[in-house]
């Protein structure tokens, strides 16, 4: 398999570098005026600046890596808050409504009682209403009283 050709130069110099490491590294630096002038590097200070750039690299990443997972979870954490505060919008009307409805029955018995003072009926007294989650007698006490 043939390396790509984009990673020659990366090749290249990486190969100068290990053929003449002991000799260090030469960099010629052009002035404003024009004059040149050679800045000779020691191996240690290559390394340490290599070493150097590639800790920035890695650093780097990990940064915008975690800024973008900050971004992603701050999104989330909003459309979250969202949710919540609608479910919490949809709870209290369902309280309202359970609020009306047990008023509206509490009514409808009182109605109920009047219609049967009125009509000469007995009233259900101490007898839940089966089905309309008035609780009460259950169990044994419940069947004898279905018995009657």
């Amino acid at each position: 398999m043939r390396p790509h050709r984009a990673f020659a130069p990366i090749r290249s110099a990486c190969r100068y570098l290990a053929e003449n490491w002991r000799a260090g590294l030469t960099i010629f630096a052009f002035t404003g005026t024009g004059a040149m002038r050679r800045i000779r590097l020691a191996p240690a200070a290559v390394l340490v600046t290599l070493l150097l750039l590639a800790g920035t690299g890695l650093l780097s990443g990990g940064l915008i890596l975690h800024a973008a997972r900050y971004g992603l979870d701050l999104a989330r954490t909003i459309r979250l808050e969202q949710e919540n505060i609608e479910l919490a919008a949809r709870l209290a009307a369902q309280a309202e409504q359970l609020s009306r409805l047990t008023h509206e029955m509490g009514r409808l018995r009182e109605l109920e009682t009047m219609i049967r003072t009125i009509s000469g009926m007995e009233t259900e007294g101490e007898r839940p209403l089966i089905g309309t989650g008035d609780g009460g007698i259950q169990g044994r006490a419940l069947r004898e009283l279905l018995r009657e």
